[in-house]
């Protein structure tokens, strides 16, 4: 039998949880959070004050806050969304937050969700895509009852003010006056382009942002996974079908018609940028596969930026895909991926 100075020895030996551990854990915890708040809110005002390198950080804004939501639960991303919001509601004004709660803080809560409960890449970026289209409605019509008008005058007001911008930029880089003076001339057929393509061009972006936001999001928060678990990739694969949806916006765009020359046009829009991520993908599978170097990769990145060309070639190998299969001899798809 053991005795009484037994049991108080074993009794002494248990470890003792300090009570300064919690504290720790809650106060990195909050200095995250606050981080991470501080950054989207950062990015939403770049976008909105920087004219054109600023969209590109705008799109990112959703990023924080999904790797809030993964990282630091539900609730946390929730009162995350509304810190950012209320700060830019101080700064910028109420409509801008309300725009940015639809625009941004929605897509963020969807994606987030659709990392927790891994979906698949493809049904991701759909659902989240479908978040940014309707919020950016919604987003537009909250402006343009604001302003008084309606959405198809704000659109125009807006993309009045991009094609100044524009032109703008173009004698700041040091374009020559001979050459900017026709692009101010044909400004009304340069905003009848950019409302006629505005569908096909909003839906394109919001695939890319989405796609981007969601595969960062997902790299983002498998850093912090356990050591030795596999990282997902840039996984994207469409379904053979939508060949056929790429095949008739093509029919429609050679028709002659008017009205079907414009959704023809738009459908292909969006059939590009979806073949596109799918290239993208090929290219990102034989780039592990070859294991060249990670600075090979930025060059690509670079060259993609500079290169409009790449894009499209990037995009006619997604759709070939259908017949060729590049990832024939693929290895096996990581989990998650």
């Amino acid at each position: 039998m053991a005795s009484r100075g037994d049991g108080a020895r074993a009794t002494h030996s248990m470890p003792v949880v300090s009570p300064v551990e919690p504290k720790e854990g809650l106060v990195k915890t909050l200095i995250q959070g606050a981080a991470l708040c501080l950054a989207s809110l950062t990015l939403a005002l770049a976008g909105g004050m920087i004219p054109i390198p600023g969209i590109f950080f705008g799109l990112l804004t959703p990023l924080p806050l999904i790797l809030l939501s993964v990282r630091h639960g539900r609730v946390a991303a929730l009162l995350g969304v509304l810190a950012v919001g209320t700060c830019l509601a101080g700064l910028l004004g109420s409509g801008h937050a309300w725009v940015f709660y639809i625009e941004f803080g929605l897509p963020a809560i969807v994606l987030a969700e659709a990392i927790r409960r891994q979906w698949a890449p493809e049904v991701s970026v759909a659902a989240g895509s479908l978040a940014v289209i309707v919020g950016g409605l919604a987003g537009l019509f909250i402006l343009a009852w604001g302003a008084g008008g309606s959405m198809l005058d704000l659109l125009k007001y807006r993309l009045d003010i991009a094609v100044r911008e524009a032109m703008e930029l173009y004698s700041k880089v040091g374009v020559s006056p001979d050459e900017v003076g026709p692009l101010f001339g044909s400004v009304e057929e340069v905003r009848g382009f950019l409302l006629t393509t505005s569908p096909g061009l909003f839906m394109a972006a919001a695939l890319l942002s989405t796609s981007a936001n969601f595969f960062l999001a997902r790299r983002g928060s498998a850093d912090n996974a356990a050591p030795g678990s596999s990282k997902p990739g840039f996984a994207w694969r469409m379904p053979d079908l939508l060949v056929w949806v790429f095949i008739g916006s093509a029919v429609l765009l050679l028709s002659g018609l008017p009205i079907a020359k414009e959704i023809g046009f738009n459908g292909l829009l969006v059939m590009m940028t979806l073949y596109f991520l799918q290239g993208l993908a090929i290219a990102t599978f034989w780039f592990r596969r070859l294991g060249l170097s990670p600075l090979v990769g930025m060059l690509g990145v670079v060259l993609l930026l500079l290169q409009p060309l790449l894009l499209f070639l990037l995009a006619l190998v997604g759709l070939f895909d259908i017949w060729v299969v590049f990832r024939r001899h693929s290895l096996p798809r990581p989990p998650g991926a």
